[in-house]
């Protein structure tokens, strides 16, 4: 993972945590205290979009240009799931969702634990917990740093690739002055160790909604970090085609930092030497790019990036992208889904439009979950499955057989924040209301 080194020199033996202001950004760097202090207080105002009426009825999306069907990697059959040798035709199957454990605060991912234990289940007013039946160990809790509430709190989290040597976890929360806040941490026996954690990065918000909040590594190891473009409404701020701020964009960087800084810029990066954009944008023109996942191809050298991006007055949308294709434009404010946005004509060109769209008759803010190559139901191998926080779908993608509706099998699930692959390879929904359900064959 060769990149561009970011921040100062860490020569020294005493640190201080320097919060650089850059535009509607910061930058974190470990310096001497001999440095100066750069002191810049966060905006704090909080304009929210309007309400939105929860749909009543579930129709069915409309798919866009399909791309080429691709091979993507096979999940590892891990020792406790029975493989299924049994596989039927699409129409013929049957799935459910079954509650494997409930009582969780907010809950808004699950992700597996790469040493081997009970999953981790991410809380968004600030703790970290296991999926453990009904102890729910907790393995981080930083409630006191967080501030939680509407689209804010403690959001993300993705352990380094590299996790056996360095014990490296990262997380993705909203401190108490409103900026997002990429962390690192030391993890030990399962435990979250406060007393070796390292802000990497700290965003400054404008609003109070369209966090992101997703993180995750992708096929090279860097870091990947969804953006929203600042909240209120009509991306208010004008970030949404503007690559030169860190807001609605996808974010990919290289950590931990080289030679004491907190990361660095993948050469690789469409506007690393910053000269057309902030060098950490890979992407941009999103809106709110609550959930993303990446599909394995060849590993370690590429992945089909999934972004489910949340809408504003109508359209939900889902992009397909290769990830190693850098410099994206998925068109917002210019365009929402694949129609001009507040105007009737608009200029496509360059634009990258999405797989599939669906209007707010369906649901009202997307939540997107991964591609399923669990070993209990291979019919659905190469199936991307994703859910609305509103109406409650369960619906699935395949470049081969397109559009998939499930909800009428497993019913209606209430405020779907998260999807997430467990240590046993198969998918997991979770509702934001405590519970965690595991897609399972119904017969």
């Amino acid at each position: 993972m060769r990149g561009r080194r970011v921040g100062g020199s860490a020569e020294g033996a005493d640190w201080r945590i320097v919060a650089v202001y850059a535009g509607p950004m910061y930058r974190v760097s470990v310096v001497g205290v001999v440095a100066a202090v750069l002191v810049v207080s966060a905006c704090t105002s909080v304009i929210e979009d309007e309400p939105i009426t929860i749909p009543s009825t579930v129709v069915t999306s409309t798919t866009l240009a399909p791309p080429a069907p691709t091979t993507s990697g096979v999940g590892t059959t891990i020792a406790d799931v029975e493989p299924s040798t049994t596989t039927l035709p699409l129409s013929d199957l049957t799935i459910k969702l079954t509650e494997i454990d409930s009582g969780f605060d907010y809950p808004m991912l699950l992700v597996a634990d790469p040493a081997g234990g009970p999953d981790f289940v991410v809380e968004q007013p600030g703790r970290i917990v296991r999926a453990d039946g009904a102890n729910h160990a907790v393995a981080l809790d930083i409630r006191d740093d967080v501030h939680f509430g509407g689209e804010r709190g403690l959001l993300g989290l993705a352990f380094h690739p590299d996790f056996d040597v360095n014990r490296l976890a990262y997380v993705n929360y909203t401190d108490n002055r409103g900026r997002t806040v990429i962390k690192q941490f030391e993890v030990h026996d399962g435990v979250f160790d406060v007393a070796f954690d390292r802000p990497v990065l700290m965003i400054n918000q404008p609003a109070g909604n369209h966090n992101g909040g997703m993180i995750a590594f992708g096929p090279l190891g860097y870091l990947w970090i969804g953006m929203g473009d600042g909240g209120a409404a009509n991306d208010a701020f004008g970030n949404g085609q503007d690559p030169h701020t860190l807001l609605g964009s996808m974010l990919r960087i290289s950590v931990p930092g080289s030679e004491g800084n907190t990361y660095d810029i993948p050469e690789s990066n469409p506007y690393s030497d910053g000269i057309d954009g902030a060098p950490e944008v890979y992407a941009h023109g999103l809106r709110n790019p609550w959930r993303f996942s990446f599909d394995t191809i060849v590993e370690g050298e590429n992945a089909d990036l999934w972004i489910a991006d949340v809408g504003q007055n109508d359209i939900e949308e889902l992009n397909l992208r290769p990830s190693d294709v850098g410099g994206a434009n998925y068109g917002w404010p210019i365009m929402e889904g694949s129609r001009c946005f507040l105007t009737n004509d608009c200029d496509e060109a360059g634009l990258v439009l999405p797989l599939v769209e669906y209007d707010h008759n369906e649901g009202c803010s997307i939540t997107g979950g991964y591609v399923y190559h669990g070993s209990a139901i291979p019919e659905l191998d190469d199936h991307y499955f994703y859910s609305d926080f509103c109406s409650g779908f369960l619906r699935s993608y395949s470049v081969e057989s397109g559009n998939h509706d499930w909800t009428e099998m497993t019913g209606m699930t209430a405020e779907v924040s998260g999807f997430g692959i467990g240590g046993d390879g198969e998918l997991y929904v979770v509702s934001i209301t405590g519970s965690i359900y595991r897609i399972e064959r119904a017969q």
